[in-house]
């Protein structure tokens, strides 16, 4: 017995030894022999990728590419004189802002970042010691100017300073890694396989609810009008009424995040959120919606409309045209301001004020996105009688673009105000969902009932009223247009000769799919909305005609439309095959519709630029050449 213990014990005692011998050799491998190496030690980072962007397509909006950023060792080049004259004709860079560079004390600067592929491979040729390149990760948006106010940029730093890239930074950017080196005595770095490695995270990945070619036909869009009326800006947002998704928010001027440095930074703002404006008669259907609801009025009431000139309080209230007896639906169908202030006295402010609260105005609206304004609703206090009736047809306040859109939206959805949705999920580098954005419902607002009446009361503003150039034959669409003097900032009063051009409308009316506002800041020549903006939301409107394939609301005119088309080319189109891309050679995609075309490429990983609506009428590169960079350009038109 006693000789079996003292077996153990020596055992035991054998394992004890062997295992304190293990510990004190980790110990010297790992702190001993560490300690006069730590003079020698450099941490180094491993950057990380940052999350792409997409739109609800899975549309690549941002992405991050690796390109190759030059740097010198200032005490390496041995003729910085030559050096620098050999850099600037391949970089384009001064020569004598490179010589400074390369004079200086130090072992490292920067000499370019993210160069071209065509400048590394002339650098490299030159085999100067003392250059090296080093690879950087860069952010690259490739739409170029496509929703750049949406989007944000990203600094040399890679951190997001505008739009998402900035509101949704501490997502994008991951975490980079790192590792110790050991650097010897000629200054370069080897790993050292005893001490910890880092392994970067990538950022997640955002898609939003933007489409992307909606996005792009509403730039184009709004593009023509503010040139066509020389107007100093304008801006467009197109949103899902029913659950508050925004398709597109449009800015123009534009700038293309891929340079941002090189717009002014005035016009990185996202006017549709950032800048509040005095809506004018835009405006009137929530004091409609007021009286509607409360029963105050109903819409075939009778008003006076004093021949055009009304005085209250020592201010005199005109409208554009002088109106006689005229109904409540009338009143907002032809626009008479007088019409709205004579409804807004019954109303009472208390009442209206209320219902400019329910709609949202006053308050920001909760978009995903920086620098949002809560427009200017001033409390009801300090509202005087002329106040009052000024806001009845959208004077002396002031709201946002996208706080107009939703307070549109709630009456095309029954009544019902969402909150605006900008981002669908988040999935991780893997993808693996990490949130799914839902819609959220902020507040009924009105009863069906009401939103109902509001609707046709708006769809015979565009049928006859002041909105008849937002109209698309066959189909029912509602909306108001918005024609607001603007105020002089020195002054304080309204100038004669600057407005804000507006439309916001719906269609189709009986079922709501989209909602489109457009403002247009400071047109030339002419203020009225009904000219200047209400085309444009018709060619947005007939765009998502097409693209979503909506029927026509009236069945005679979908049939006179088909009775037009000619047999032969409906048997002609039933025959075609479809053209496919084969060894890099374009086919001929004109006449094709755009929906046919961007599939056959899309199908061959093409990256597809769109321009105009329609057919496609022309095509870069041309039918049979070789598809360079792997991108083409459709060229539309309708028919």
């Amino acid at each position: 017995m006693k000789e079996i213990k003292l077996r153990i014990a020596i055992l035991v005692g054998g394992f004890s030894f062997f295992a304190f011998c293990i510990l004190i050799q980790a110990f010297r491998l790992q702190v001993v022999d560490i300690l006069p190496l730590k003079k020698n030690l450099t941490k180094i980072t491993i950057p990380c990728k940052r999350g792409f962007i997409y739109d609800r397509y899975r549309e690549e909006l941002a992405i991050t590419v690796q390109k190759p950023s030059l740097y010198a060792c200032p005490n390496q080049i041995t003729d910085p004189y030559t050096t620098a004259k050999r850099l600037s004709k391949i970089l384009h860079i001064k020569t004598q802002k490179l010589l400074k560079k390369l004079k200086r004390k130090g072992e490292f600067i920067w000499i370019k970042r993210w160069l071209s592929q065509k400048e590394a491979e002339k650098i490299e040729k030159l085999n100067i010691k003392g250059l090296a390149f080093k690879p950087e990760n860069c952010r690259r948006y490739p739409h170029s100017f496509l929703g750049g106010q949406v989007l944000g940029f990203v600094g040399l730093d890679g951190k997001g300073l505008e739009g998402i890239e900035c509101k949704f930074d501490y997502l994008l950017k991951g975490k980079p890694g790192y590792y110790f080196g050991i650097k010897d005595a000629r200054g370069h770095i080897t790993l050292s396989p005893r001490l910890p490695i880092q392994s970067p995270k990538d950022g997640h990945n955002l898609y939003l609810t933007l489409d992307y070619q909606i996005q792009y036909v509403t730039e184009e869009a709004l593009k023509k009008a503010v040139r066509k009326w020389h107007a100093k800006s304008g801006c467009a947002v197109v949103i899902v009424p029913q659950t508050g998704e925004i398709l597109a928010l449009a800015n123009y001027p534009p700038f293309d995040p891929n340079y941002f440095w090189k717009a002014n930074p005035n016009i990185w703002r996202n006017r549709a959120i950032t800048d509040a404006f005095e809506p004018g008669s835009t405006f009137k259907p929530v004091l409609l919606a007021a009286a509607l609801n409360e029963k105050i009025w109903s819409r075939h009431d009778i008003i006076y409309g004093e021949k055009g000139r009304y005085k209250i309080k020592g201010a005199v209230f005109h409208d554009v045209k002088p109106f006689g007896w005229m109904s409540v639906e009338h009143a907002v169908i032809y626009s008479s301001n007088i019409g709205m202030v004579k409804i807004g006295e019954k109303v009472g402010k208390e009442c209206f004020y209320q219902y400019i609260k329910k709609f949202g105005f006053g308050e920001k609206t909760g978009i995903h996105l920086p620098g949002e304004a809560s427009g200017l609703i001033r409390p009801l206090k300090k509202w005087t009688e002329v106040d009052t009736d000024s806001a009845c047809f959208g004077q002396g306040l002031a709201v946002t673009a996208l706080q107009l859109t939703l307070a549109y939206a709630a009456i095309a959805n029954k009544g019902t105000l969402m909150y605006p949705m900008l981002i669908k999920n988040i999935k991780d580098a893997k993808g693996k969902e990490i949130k799914i954005f839902k819609p959220r419902v902020k507040r009924s607002v009105i009863s069906p009932q009401t939103a109902s009446l509001i609707k046709n009361i708006l769809h015979k503003v565009v049928e006859k009223g002041t909105g008849q150039m937002a109209a698309i034959p066959g189909y029912k669409i509602a909306g108001k247009t918005g024609t607001a003097q603007k105020i002089d900032p020195r002054t304080g009063k309204y100038q004669k000769n600057k407005y804000i051009s507006s439309f916001v409308g719906f269609f189709p009316v009986d079922h709501p799919r989209a909602v489109i506002s457009i403002i247009i800041n400071e047109p030339k020549g002419m203020g009225y909305g009904g000219i200047v903006a209400a085309p444009v939301f018709k060619e947005i409107a007939e765009h998502l005609i097409w693209q979503w394939q909506i029927p026509p609301s009236s069945p005679t005119m979908r049939m006179v439309e088909n009775t037009t088309l000619p047999s032969t080319n409906l048997k002609t189109t039933q025959n075609i095959t479809p053209p496919v891309v084969i060894d890099g050679i374009m086919p001929d995609l004109r006449g094709l519709p755009l929906r046919l075309a961007f599939k056959i490429l899309q199908d061959a990983n093409i990256k597809v630029k769109i321009k105009g609506t329609g057919k496609v009428v022309k095509q870069i590169p041309p039918p049979g050449s070789k598809i360079k960079n792997n991108v083409c350009l459709l060229q539309l038109e309708a028919n």
